[in-house]
């Protein structure tokens, strides 16, 4: 049984929306070695190859459809997959996931944005000024809307593709890579024609979440939702180290490396 475990990184990438800020750039620079190491022990862990990858690519868009261009390409030479942002950090204390989830399926997270019309209003209300192309709601909204266009009952949810693992068939049957430019052309259509306000339709981009939830629901692709155990996303919610460590795998988007990584 081949394993394999993957990342990449790339210093230099456009900012996107109102997330990428300076510190968190400056931040991947100074762990970015450490960041490696972590990743590197976890593939021993689990048994499996250890490979960094450092695209020549600076649009961030498409160092995101770069992922998944890697990870079919290595379902071709390896039975298992496990694909990390570059931002995740096993706890020192990380189960092997290859043996705890179904990789027979595409294993992802599952972030749920709810589309009911309240929801909706509470959305435009609130966070209207906040809402950009990376916002999940947005990315919902588009992979629904692209959905509808095929005539297609859509879901609450959008899957977080920091963590992606699965065996070598179910990656090979996403066709990801070969779809790609018929998966723009209707993202395209999906900005002209959906049923969603023009406050949420503008932000719909190429986005590779989007698509692969997408691909996921039109073709029944065979699923399983990760907990947040295996994606626990670490965002600015001032949650003490005691709590979090009991996770898995922490992604840490904003960026605090410090606190996880100092005394490793």
């Amino acid at each position: 049984m081949k394993r394999i475990v993957f990342s990449l990184f790339q210093s230099k990438v456009d900012k996107v929306g109102f997330s990428v800020t300076d510190y968190k750039a400056n931040q991947f620079n100074k762990w970015h070695d450490q960041l490696i190491k972590v990743k590197k022990d976890y593939a021993d862990l689990c048994n499996a190859d250890f490979k960094m990858h450092y695209p020549d690519l600076n649009n961030f868009v498409d160092l995101q459809f770069e992922k998944i261009r890697l990870l079919e390409q290595y379902a071709e030479r390896y039975d298992e997959v496990l694909y990390l942002d570059f931002d995740i950090i096993p706890s020192p204390n990380a189960e092997n996931i290859f043996n705890n989830v179904d990789i027979s399926k595409i294993c992802m997270y599952p972030l749920i944005r709810k589309m009911t019309f309240r929801e909706m209003n509470e959305v435009l209300v609130m966070n209207k000024p906040n809402l950009d192309s990376q916002n999940m709601f947005v990315k919902t909204c588009a992979k629904n809307a692209m959905l509808l266009l095929d005539e297609i009952d859509s879901s609450d949810k959008c899957y977080n593709t920091g963590v992606i693992v699965g065996n070598s068939n179910v990656i090979k049957s996403l066709q990801f890579t070969d779809q790609l430019d018929h998966l723009h052309q209707l993202l395209s259509e999906a900005r002209e024609d959906n049923v969603f306000p023009e406050e949420v339709y503008r932000h719909f981009v190429y986005n590779n979440e989007v698509y692969m939830t997408y691909l996921v629901e039109k073709n029944n692709i065979p699923f399983y939702d990760l907990s947040s155990n295996w994606n626990f996303i670490l965002d600015d919610r001032g949650l003490t180290s005691s709590s979090v460590l009991k996770y898995d795998l922490l992604h840490v988007v904003n960026k605090d490396f410090d606190i996880w990584l100092e005394n490793r």
